[in-house]
Parts: C-alpha cells; structure tokens; sequence
C-alpha cells in the first residue's frame, strides 16, 4: 500500500513537473530531477505558501550599496516573463516566532504594520550569521547572503537610497519590509547573489533545505537518529542514509511511528530498523499526502481517493500492473481527479461511488481500503483491506443491479434508497450505516461509535470484497443491540408500538419504523447470504406451514427453516395483532403488552409462556372471532404441540422472528378499521 502511495505521488509529479515526452525511467526522471532542478521540486516538498504574485528582490549594486527590484510570480518558465515560482523555495518557519528558514521570506502588511516583525528579522540575520559560521557544505551561501544584507546602504524599488542604520533600521531586512509600503495581498522578500541566481537556482541553497531542513528536523527525532549505510526498504536502494520518523514526517502517520510509550520496552534508537526510509521516498510519501491527496471539487470538499466504505470515511488506494505504461497509470490520476471535480453539493453522496469508478479502471491490479483520518497528517489507522481486485467488485456491482428484482413480502414494500437512512446496495457497503444504527440520540451516540460495531462493518466489507465468511455470533451480536434500541424507543414513546408493525419513515428522512428497518435487515440477511456474496452461512430449506395462506411467508428468503423458528415469527404476528388491538382500544401499550418483551432478552423457553399471555388477552378482547387470527391460533396450535413446553431456539433467533413477524402484522392479519 505505501509502495502505492509511492507510485501515484511519482505519476503525480511527473503529470505537473515533466517538460517533454515522458521518460522511459520515471525513477531515474525523479532521481535526477532532485539532483538537478530541485527547486522545480521544492514547492511539492513543503505545505503550499499560498497566492503570492510579487516578489522583491534585493540584490548587490555596489560595494556599498544594495538595490531593491519587484517582479511579478509566475508559474512555468521564464519565457513567459517575470519570476517563475520554483526560484522562490519557500519553507515556513518552525514557529510564528521562529526566524526565517532562508533568504525567501513572506512579508505580510496590515493597518498595525508590516511582518515579519523587527524582533524576528534580527533573529533571521542572526540565525543566518550561526549557519555561515557552521562550516557545513551552505555556509558560504550564507555568508555571501549576509555581505549583501550587511551593506549600509539600500535602493529602494522606488530609487530612494538610505542609510538603513542611520534611519533607525536594525537590519537591512527590516528596512525593506518597512519600505516596500502597503500590498493588498502578502509578497516575497529574496536575495539574488552574485551569481545572479536565486535561491530556487542555486543547488547547495536547495540541498540545505532539502537536507538540513526536510530531512533533517521532519523525517529525524531527537531519541531516533537517521542512519547511514542503510537499505530503503520502500525503494530497495542500498547505501543510503535512512530517517526513523519518515512516515510520521511525512504526514503519513500509517505505523504508529511515535512508539515511545505506546510499545514500552522499544528502544528509540533502533526504531529505524523498523520503518526508517530514505529522503526521495519520504517525500514522495509527503507528496502524496499533501498533494495528491489535496481535497478538490466543489468547494474544495472532494478528497481525492476517498470514499465512504462500510458508512465510514476511507482511502482506496490503486496498485498497478507491475510494468504497466505511464500512461495508464495516468488514465487512473486523471479519473479520479475528473470524478471529484464532477462532485455536486452533496459530496458524502458523491464519494460513495468511487469504488464504481474504480472497478473499470485499466491496469489496476487490486485496490487497498484504508479506514484513517485525514487531515494534517493521515493517521488513527482503524481498519485495512488489502486485496480487493476490480474482477470482484465487476461481480458485485452486477449483482447489485440483479437484486433489484428481488420480490417477496419480507421485504421492504418501498426500499429506502436515499437520504441518511440509504439502504441501496452499492459497492461502497454504505447501508452497513443505517443497517445497525441505534435510534435513541444521545443515550445510544456510544453504542454507535464502538469499536466493535466499526470492526463488524469492516469485517463484512472484507467479505463482501473477499468473498469469505465471517463469525455469525459477531455479526448477530450487533444486530440483537440494534433491534433492542427499536423496541426501547417504541416503549418510551406514545402509540410507539406502531413502529413494530408498520412499515414507515419520517418526511426529513431522519427516522424510520422497526418495522421498516427489520425487513432491509431481513433484505441484507439474504444478501450476504446469497452464494455471490457468501458472507453468511446459505439459508437452508425452508419450513413449510401447514396452511396455504402462509406459504409466501415461508419462502428461502424467510430464513425460516425450522419448526422452532416458525413457532416464534408466527406468534410474533399474533402478538403484533394483539398490540393493534390495544393501541385501538386506548390501552397503554407500551406499559402493557410491550413489557412482555422483555427487552428482546426472551429466549425459546419463554415462548410458551408468551403465547398464554397474548391468547388470554385476545380472548377478553373477543378478537378471536376473526377466522383470519384462528387460522393462525391453529397452526400455531399444532406447532406447540409438536415442540412441547421447552422450544429450544437461542435469543437470537427467538426475538429475530419475533421482530419480523410482528412486521407482517399487517399483511398476514389485515386490521379492520375499528382495530386501529
């Protein structure tokens, strides 16, 4: 996945930086461009300085005397007139009181003055004066930076001349800042050497920055040292020096790399030997991070290679054929960028179909699903997919497509298919959302973000894309927790029971009936267990009831394939009768016969027991007068008898029927209008 990263922030450069036809060697183009043309490279390695379109530059015009000039910034070469911008490397400082990196600095102008302050300027020029002393490899830039600051005398852009210490100046730079008047928007302050090269041109300034600065204080801890003579183990290149807290450095935090305290016992000096890579590979990572990953589309909300995979904010990350032209490779750049400028309004919506766009893309040969925020740096790594190759998402997506012909009155009567309660199968998995969120507001908002249900929902993506089974008590563990917060909020609430029974959703789309969420979990059951998902166990023969008015409920999408299993959904409906009827009768309900559920804590055992109740209480109501509710007495009748008293069914199973026959309430006892 990090060798992917890699690879697309390579393509990425060579998309915006390479000038010609494009090289054979990408890697080779890359080496050469960071010995040779850095500065075309810098401003990739550093966050973006923002829109600047003038710089100043000051420069030697006499022994005694510096000048000071104004060009326009431009982006390209310098055939289309003014500075082009990768002469101007610019690195923030550390802190909003650090002094300036090197001789390109920001200078910003408001009512209360220019910046950077005075106190900072001195603490420039001194801290250019401490590396000209250094004796490293840049401090005879440094010093010839600082012979051009320490002249007395400046010209102004305007052609003023002035003794700068003489005005009251205690440096040449603070003279300048001050003299360079009001600016709408923020310019660059430089120096151009004797030598008539800035600092994005002159080779040992940009080998500073590269060296001491990037790779020195972003990819180096004090407690982890980089190494010398080492092998990359991202790139495979040997004798190089390699630097323990690249990935954090990088902005892609993927490996925990701050392990001091996390792993007590790992000793800080030889974190290296786990994780450490060389500069080029590091800020390739960083480019990826930075740029690549630089959100766009309308109003800049698009993240490129983002999705909403399982209901939560994911990467998918592209690997290529090995070998595979550069030109492919592109293709994918390019369609993942068009597709995030193609994002309308709703953008969460939008990122749900990347993985369709994906799955067609030429020369990929699988795909990474990366759960992690993404923001300063990319870090919290909460779940991984590795593997998932576009001939099975191919699969999937035609399978989506064929399940729209899936009829049976199990089902929802009319699917949810948009809005936060969006239940469509698509790639993305994003129903696994609204498939087990609890509705209750702020007494279930910890329940909702658990751990374990996040783990749950990455553990059937990775077998929907993997095509594998996973654990089935995890999987009804959450689904138990999510039918208990149904049936809590329909004891709390007035008339709530009618979310039991009836199939329905608000008008904001903010909530919807148990009713209308057992029937889409029911629709997902059959759906993972489907043999072109295989995620859960196939549904085996079904039971079939006596009666043949029951016989459509009994179908392989009931999942009811066991007498036990039959005894619960059928005395579910009888019990959703008998809620109906109370409801019309102005019984509190949810005081009454709603308590008897326990709380879906009710086991095969107690069924018995729960039939007594319900047929005592229709029998005082004389709703047994109804042929359609002795019809299912009947049958129920001739189940009891052939299970006896102990039903052997877990909880699972006896309050799953429970919920769906209730559900079907409605259609297999039709309410008469003075029930209701």
């Amino acid at each position: 996945m990090i060798a992917s990263m890699r690879e697309l922030a390579l393509d990425y450069l060579l998309e915006n930086l390479n000038q010609g036809d494009m090289p054979e060697n990408s890697e080779a183009w890359y080496q050469n461009l960071r010995l040779n043309s850095l500065g075309q490279l810098f401003p990739y390695l550093v966050e973006d300085s923002g829109k600047v379109d003038k710089v100043y530059i000051l420069e030697r015009e006499s022994a005694d005397t510096a000048k000071l000039t104004v060009e326009d910034v431009v982006q390209g070469k310098e055939e289309s007139g003014g500075c082009p911008a990768y002469k101007l490397p610019f690195m923030k400082p550390s802190g909003s009181q650090s002094p300036a990196v090197g001789p390109v600095i920001k200078r910003t102008y408001a009512k209360e003055g220019s910046g950077p302050s005075e106190k900072i300027l001195a603490t420039t020029v001194k801290y250019f004066r401490e590396v000209s002393e250094a004796q490293k490899p840049w401090s005879d830039y440094f010093k010839e930076i600082l012979g051009i600051l320490e002249r007395p005398k400046l010209r102004l852009a305007d052609g003023l001349v002035m003794d700068w210490e003489k005005e009251g100046f205690s440096s040449m730079l603070a003279c300048v800042v001050e003299g360079i008047g009001p600016q709408k928007n923020t310019v660059f302050l430089t120096i151009r050497d004797a030598q008539d090269k800035l600092p994005g041109e002159q080779l040992v300034y940009t080998d500073y920055l590269l060296k001491a600065k990037l790779a020195g204080e972003r990819y180096v801890t004090g407690g982890s040292p980089a190494e010398e003579e080492a092998r990359c183990p991202l790139c495979g290149q040997d004798a190089v020096t390699v630097f323990p807290n690249a990935l954090k450095g990088a902005g892609v935090n993927l490996l925990n790399t701050d392990r001091i305290g996390v792993f007590p016992g790992i000793d800080a000096a030889q974190a290296w030997k786990g994780y450490a890579l060389c500069a080029s590979c590091s800020d390739l990572l960083y480019v990826f991070k930075f740029h690549v990953l630089k959100k766009g589309g309308p109003e800049k909300k698009g993240q490129p290679f983002g999705a909403k995979v399982a209901g939560e904010n994911a990467l998918v990350i592209p690997e290529f054929f090995p070998g595979l032209p550069l030109e492919v490779r592109q293709n994918c750049l390019h369609d993942v960028q068009e597709y995030i400028q193609g994002f309308k309004e709703d953008v969460e919506e939008d990122e749900k179909g990347l993985l369709d766009s994906l799955k067609d893309s030429e020369g990929i040969l699988n795909l990474t699903v990366l759960w992690a925020d993404v923001g300063q740096n990319l870090e919290n790594v909460t779940g991984l997919i590795t593997q998932v190759l576009p001939s099975r998402l191919r699969q999937l997506s035609q399978f989506n497509d064929s399940t729209q012909e899936w009829v049976s009155p199990l089902f929802p009567k009319k699917p949810l298919w948009s809005g936060r309660f969006n239940f469509k199968p698509q790639l993305a998995l994003s129903a696994l959302n609204p498939l087990f969120l609890r509705p209750g507001g702020k007494k279930v908002k910890d329940a909702n973000a658990s751990k374990q249900l996040f783990q749950l929902k990455r553990l059937l993506a990775e077998g929907v894309y993997h095509g594998t089974s996973i654990a089935e008590n995890r999987f009804w563990d959450e689904a138990l927790t999510t039918a208990r917060s149904y049936v809590a909020e329909a004891v709390a609430n007035k008339d709530g029971y009618r979310s039991l029974l009836y199939e329905s959703a608000d008008k904001n789309g903010n909530e919807i009936s148990a009713a209308a969420w057992i029937k889409h979990f029911n629709w997902y059951l059959n759906y993972f267990r489907s043999k072109e998902v295989g995620v859960l166990p196939m549904n085996k023969q079904p039971y079939e009831p006596a009666m043949e008015a029951l016989k459509p409920y009994f179908g392989p999408e009931s999942g009811i394939d066991s007498p036990e299993k039959s005894y619960a959904f059928l005395l579910g409906v009888l019990y959703g009768k008998l809620l109906q009827v109370q409801g019309a009768r102005g019984v509190n309900v949810g005081a009454n016969a709603l308590t008897w559920l326990k709380r879906l804590t009710l086991k095969g055992k107690d069924l018995p027991e729960l039939y007594i109740k319900i047929r005592e209480k229709l029998l005082s109501y004389e709703s047994e007068k109804s042929p359609d509710i002795r019809m299912l007495i009947q049958e129920l009748g001739q189940l009891g008898i052939r299970l006896g008293d102990r039903i052997k069914l877990d909880e699972v199973g006896t309050n799953y029927f429970l919920l769906l026959g209730q559900s079907m309430t409605e259609s297999i006892l039709p309410s008469k209008s003075k029930e209701v």
